[in-house]
């Protein structure tokens, strides 16, 4: 029996989702599968009773944190393993604390990229992912350098405004896609920086590809790495980040990284120094291939 996958519907899970072998996965999104229930509550209430879970044996979940659709994986599927994509400190209080409860109740095996979750909850740890196709050996360099960053604000804001000056002190491209955040009021000095409106994906990994550094602020006590950092290993890009967590990736090298905040050499020395190869050996330690294939 081949092992099963329900996705959420992000359209990076739809990306990431080509990866997978059709001999190995069949691979479900949650559109296909989830029913709405009216009562939601009820069903809450449901997903903690003794149902037994269904035959299959290799089950993933991907991206999925709605214990009433974790419940009809379990219960129509089979207990599944769990992918996080986010820390659980990104979660509300309520659906954090319903999350926790049911995963320990059912005995389901958890997974994430953040070492503080696996600290404190007992989580299992795999590195962030990422998809194969963007596993790039080519090193192209632009004659002018550019600067890229795309993301919402959520406070980092203003460490991009005091990267970006820096930077175009250096004559090179930059370009922030700094998306505002709902609920934040903003002056009319930063709504002209920033933007209501997203990149597609395909928009924002032409703009990578485009690019010769990429720009990577965590957010508050953010711990795991981004999928940024894992774009710029792929793609032969250089990084600036204020994440000391890189360091520990196996494919770190101090010549492709800029730990803004935390260095002694100039940023026009980290610019203007070459790109240096990552092993695709080391790189293949961050696909979502690995992650399926250290889960089953």
């Amino acid at each position: 029996m081949k092992a099963c996958i329900v996705s959420n519907e992000f359209y990076i899970s739809h990306f990431l989702m080509r990866d997978v072998n059709p001999d190995h996965f069949d691979v479900i999104f949650e559109n296909q599968f989830y029913v709405s229930p009216k009562n939601k509550t009820w069903e809450r209430f449901k997903a903690f009773l003794p149902f037994s879970a269904g035959n299959h044996n290799s089950v993933l979940a991907f991206a999925i944190e709605d214990i009433i659709l974790l419940d009809q994986i379990y219960r129509e599927i089979g207990k599944p393993k769990v992918w996080l994509w986010n820390p659980i400190s990104s979660m509300t209080s309520k659906n954090r604390k319903l999350f926790l409860s049911y995963v320990r109740r059912k005995s389901i095996e958890v997974w994430t990229f953040d070492r503080q979750d696996v600290d404190k909850y007992g989580f299992i740890f795999h590195n962030q992912i990422h998809s194969s196709s963007l596993i790039n050996n080519e090193i192209k360099q632009n004659n002018k350098k550019r600067v890229f960053f795309s993301g919402v604000d959520k406070g980092r804001l203003g460490t991009l405004r005091t990267i970006e000056k820096k930077l175009k002190t250096l004559a090179v491209d930059v370009y922030f896609h700094v998306v505002r955040e709902k609920s934040k009021e903003y002056n009319s000095q930063e709504i002209e920086i920033t933007t209501d409106k997203y990149l597609s994906f395909d928009e924002y990994l032409s703009e990578v590809k485009r690019s010769d550094i990429l720009v990577d602020i965590a957010q508050g006590d953010q711990d795991g790495i981004t999928l940024r950092v894992i774009e710029a290993m792929f793609e032969n890009k250089k990084l600036i980040t204020t994440n000391l967590n890189v360091k520990k990736l196996k494919g770190y090298r101090p010549e492709n990284v800029y730990l803004y905040g935390y260095e002694d050499r100039s940023l026009e020395a980290f610019i203007l120094s070459p790109v240096q190869p990552i092993s695709d050996i080391d790189k293949k330690q961050y696909t979502f291939n690995h992650l399926l294939e250290e889960m089953f």
